[in-house]
C-alpha cells in the first residue's frame, strides 16, 4: 500500500505584525520574522519589561480587591532597585507567545503579573504554576 503525503510551511500569519504593537521606548528591540507566526523578538538592555493585557481577555482569574481591568506581565519587579539579572530577553520563548484567531497571547509568566487597585496602589502576584499555560491576549508591549 502506498500513500501520498504532502506538506508545506506556513508563510503567512493571521496576527498583526508584532513590532507594530510596541509602545516606543528607549531600549533596543530586534525582530526577525520566521516561517508562519514564529519569530525572534529580542529586547536588548531592557529596563522596562512588560506585556500589557486585561483580565477580561485573559484566562487568569481576577484577583480580589476590585482591581483595574488592565495588568502587566513582567520580567523584573520595578521597585526592587536591583539591576536585571539578564541584559536581553527573547520575548516569544520567555512569555510563550502564540498567535491564535488573529490575536497574540502570552502563555508564560516568568515573574507573575503587576496589577493596580485604585489609582496608585500596585500589587504583584508571584509567579505560580497555576498561571502557566493560561492565555492572556496581548494588545501592546513595552520595552
Amino acid at each position: 500500500m502506498l500513500a501520498k503525503v504532502s506538506a508545506k510551511c506556513a508563510d503567512s500569519c493571521e496576527c498583526p505584525e508584532f513590532p507594530l504593537m510596541r509602545i516606543p521606548g528607549e531600549d533596543d528591540f530586534q525582530f526577525t520574522k520566521l516561517a508562519g507566526c514564529a519569530a525572534n523578538a529580542t529586547c536588548i538592555t531592557a529596563t522596562t519589561s512588560v506585556l500589557l493585557s486585561f483580565f477580561t481577555t485573559s484566562e487568569i482569574p481576577i484577583p480580589t480587591g476590585n482591581p483595574q481591568d488592565n495588568f502587566e506581565i513582567i520580567v523584573d519587579y520595578p521597585d526592587n532597585n536591583q539591576p536585571s539579572s539578564k541584559r536581553s530577553y527573547e520575548l516569544f520563548s520567555l512569555f510563550g507567545i502564540i498567535c491564535d484567531g488573529g490575536s497574540w497571547y502570552a502563555t508564560k509568566y516568568p515573574k507573575g503579573i503587576l496589577y493596580y487597585v485604585g489609582t496608585e496602589e500596585r500589587r504583584y502576584t508571584n509567579f505560580t504554576a497555576s498561571y502557566e499555560g493560561k492565555r492572556s491576549k496581548i494588545p501592546a508591549f513595552m520595552w
